[in-house]
């Protein structure tokens, strides 16, 4: 079991573009804001939180999947810091015949395959009222979900999953921002972040390079993730 960092560069960029076509970038925005990446990263620390070496930057999210498999640990803390909660397109309990793995429900197989037993989903500020415990019902069906409760200004749920096997496991879920993260005072033994260029214009593209220096990523392979946004288009 361990601790492990998962941030979608996303998270940094308002406003929150909610869908997105594979492949593409969306247009500039003139009312794009980027929040300052050193801001959670001094959070974090304050949180108890230190940033072990393994650390990974890629485009697509669910190559955080690959990266835990390989890593070969199970039943694993997440924190995933991120502007979507990457929970989508499956409503059962039953986590067998999940749709084609995708940046939009890595988590679904990582949960699957044993690799989490627990999720904290950090949130951009004011996404959504995470005081309103029905906001879930629109996040989950009702078979599910277990216990809902608000409390210490996170919302907690339990995801009723049944694996292969019958096996049923409860996930619990925390919706927060990070403000109200609990200190952890651990070490995440790996760190991802994903850049997801379809979900922020090029003008915010900067915030790849200040991540770099925080994370003291070698400039050749910013640059090579730099020329991939680069490439694509709008």
């Amino acid at each position: 079991m361990a601790l492990y960092l998962d941030i979608d560069l996303d998270y940094f960029v308002l406003p929150v573009i909610k869908e997105s076509t594979s492949n593409r970038r969306p247009p500039d925005n003139l009312n794009c804001q980027i929040i300052d990446p050193g801001k959670l990263f001094n959070l974090l620390t304050q949180k108890g939180i230190t940033l072990g070496p393994q650390r990974y930057i890629f485009t697509n999210h669910m190559q955080s999947h690959l990266r835990w498999w390989i890593n070969g640990r199970r039943d694993n803390v997440i924190l995933h810091i991120d502007a979507h909660s990457d929970l989508y397109g499956h409503n059962q309990q039953d986590l067998t015949n999940l749709k084609m793995l995708g940046c939009q429900n890595y988590l679904w197989h990582s949960v699957r395959e044993g690799l989490v037993k627990e999720i904290y989903w950090v949130m951009p500020d004011n996404l959504m009222d995470i005081s309103n415990p029905q906001i879930v019902k629109k996040m989950f069906s009702s078979e599910q979900l277990g216990r809902v409760n608000f409390a210490d200004n996170i919302l907690h749920v339990e995801l009723i999953c049944s694996l292969p096997g019958a096996q049923q496991k409860v996930i619990p879920y925390h919706m927060l921002y990070a403000e109200n993260l609990p200190h952890f005072n651990e070490t995440a033994e790996m760190v991802t972040i994903a850049t997801s260029p379809e979900f922020y214009p090029r003008q915010a593209d900067e915030i790849i390079k200040t991540v770099g220096k925080w994370l003291n990523f070698d400039q050749a392979k910013i640059n090579k993730i730099l020329q991939q946004h680069l490439e694509m288009e709008i």
